[in-house]
C-alpha cells in the first residue's frame, strides 16, 4: 500500500459513522493523511449496498471509503462498547452520527471517552443537533435539504420544490464537519492539549449556504421563491439550450458583463441601453434580455457559442455531464481526476484530493476495501488483544475479521 502523505500524517481518526455526512469527514481527513478507523456493523456498513455496483463490488463505497483501515464490531454489547473505548484512548478525533442519546446508551459519549484521552476531539453530527425538542428525531439528508429551505428555493418557478440528486446535505455537512475538526484540533495545542465536543446538525450547515435569504425575511419580510436558473440580483444568469442540444451557463454579477454578452449575440441596441446599465435595471426587463440570449444560443452550436463568447470575454461555461468533465482538457491538465490501482477493479479513476497544498499534499492511496472487518484483527492487536480474544470475541458475533483475505495497509 503506498504510504501516506499530507498535513495530517500522524493523526488518528476514528470513524463511527454511518450512510454519508460522518464518514465523509473521516475521508476528508483521511485524504490529507490521517489513519482513519472505519468501524462498521459485523453485517456492513449500509453504504456498501447502495449505489451501483460492478461484479458485487459497490462503487460509492470504493470512493467514501477510501484511505480507511476497516474493523467490524458490534458497538451495542458490552464487549464491542469496549474496543471502541480503547480505540478511542489512542485516537486524536472520534467522529460519529448516531442519533442523539445513543453514544450514551453504549457508555461512549464525549465525558466517558475524554476522561482518559483528555486531547480527544469529538465529532457528533445528527438531523437537527444534540439540543431542541427535534434531537430526537430521526434525520437523514433528504430532510435537511428540506427543513435548511434549500429545496423550497429549488427548481422552476411554476414546479415542485426539487431535492438534489446527490446526498448535498451530508456533503456540506461534512465539509464544515472537517474545518470544525481542524479548528478544534488547532485549539488543543494552544489551551494545553484539551480537545472538544462538536455538535454538528445537517440542516445549519446547508443553510448557512443560502446568501441573504434569513437577512431578507428579518428585515423585508421577503420570502425567497423558486427561479429556476434565474438570479434574484443579476441579469443575464441562467442555462440556455444549444442547437445541437448542450446546455451554457452564463453569469453576469459584474455589470460589466451584461454589455460584452449582448454585443456577443450582436444586440448592440442592449449593450448601449441605458436602461440596462445595472443588475437591478435588468432584472425589470428580465424576460426581454433572457428572450434574446435564449433564441441566439439556440440557433447555434455550442462550440460555436463558446468561441464566440471567449472572444467577447463573456462568463459562461458548459453545463457538463459526466462524460464531458472526463473528456474536458482543464480537467485532464490539473489530474482532476485520478486513477488509482484496486486489487479488484484494475485501475479506476476517481475524483482527487481536495484541496492541494503546494508542499504537503494528500492522496488516495487505496479505496474502499471490499471485505467486511478488513483490518479488525491488525487493529485489535494493536491496542493489546491476544489471539485468544478475538477468537472469543468472533465467536460471540462481536467482532468480525477478514484475517483471510484482508487487504492489510501500511499505516
Amino acid at each position: 500500500m503506498t504510504e501516506a502523505t499530507g498535513p495530517l500524517v500522524g493523526l488518528r481518526v476514528i470513524d463511527l459513522g454511518m450512510i454519508f455526512a460522518g464518514p465523509l469527514v473521516a475521508t476528508n481527513l483521511g485524504d490529507l493523511g490521517a489513519e482513519v478507523i472505519k468501524i462498521e456493523h459485523p453485517r456492513g456498513d449500509d453504504v456498501r449496498k447502495t449505489g451501483r455496483f460492478k461484479d458485487g463490488r459497490g462503487l460509492w463505497w470504493c470512493v467514501c471509503s477510501r484511505n480507511k483501515r476497516l474493523i467490524s464490531v458490534d458497538v451495542s454489547k458490552p464487549t464491542g462498547a469496549e474496543i471502541v473505548k480503547r480505540l478511542a484512548q489512542t485516537a486524536d478525533v472520534f467522529i460519529e452520527n448516531f442519533r442523539p442519546g445513543r453514544m450514551k446508551e453504549w457508555g461512549l459519549d464525549y465525558e466517558t471517552l475524554s476522561a482518559g484521552n483528555r486531547g480527544l476531539v469529538m465529532l457528533h453530527i445528527s438531523g437537527y443537533g444534540q439540543t431542541g425538542p427535534y434531537s430526537r428525531r430521526p434525520g437523514m439528508g433528504t430532510l435537511a435539504e428540506a427543513f435548511s429551505g434549500f429545496a423550497h428555493i429549488t427548481g422552476e418557478a411554476d414546479g415542485p420544490p426539487t431535492l438534489p440528486a446527490i446526498p448535498l446535505a451530508d456533503g456540506v455537512a461534512a465539509m464544515t464537519g472537517t474545518y470544525a475538526v481542524l479548528a478544534a484540533l488547532f485549539a488543543r495545542e494552544r489551551n494545553g492539549g484539551i480537545g472538544d465536543e462538536i455538535d454538528l446538525s445537517l440542516y445549519e450547515p446547508l443553510l448557512a449556504l443560502l446568501g441573504s435569504m434569513v437577512i431578507d425575511y428579518d428585515q423585508l419580510g421577503h420570502i425567497m421563491q423558486r427561479r429556476g436558473n434565474r438570479s434574484t440580483w443579476t441579469v443575464p444568469r441562467n442555462a440556455y439550450r444549444t442547437r445541437d442540444e448542450k446546455w451554457v451557463a452564463v453569469s453576469s454579477a459584474a455589470n460589466s458583463i451584461a454589455p460584452r454578452l449582448f454585443r456577443a449575440i450582436g444586440r448592440d441596441d442592449l449593450a448601449n441601453d441605458p436602461t440596462l446599465a445595472t443588475n437591478p435595471q435588468r432584472l425589470k426587463r428580465v424576460d426581454e434580455c433572457d428572450g434574446a440570449i435564449a433564441k441566439w444560443v439556440s440557433e447555434h452550436t455550442l462550440e460555436e457559442v463558446l468561441g464566440r463568447f471567449h472572444e467577447f470575454d463573456v462568463v459562461a461555461g458548459p453545463v457538463y455531464d459526466v462524460a464531458q468533465i472526463f473528456a474536458d482538457p482543464q480537467v485532464r491538465h490539473r489530474g482532476t481526476l485520478t486513477e488509482t490501482e484496486d486489487p479488484a477493479l484494475g485501475k479506476v479513476k476517481v475524483q482527487n484530493v481536495v484541496p492541494r497544498l503546494r508542499r504537503n499534499s494528500g492522496r488516495i492511496r487505496w479505496l474502499g476495501k471490499p471485505d467486511i472487518g478488513a483490518d479488525t484483527r491488525a487493529v485489535l492487536e494493536e491496542i493489546g488483544y491476544s489471539n485468544e480474544d478475538i477468537g472469543r470475541l468472533e465467536s460471540d458475533g462481536v467482532i468480525k475479521t477478514a484475517s483471510g483475505n484482508a487487504v492489510r495497509s501500511n499505516t
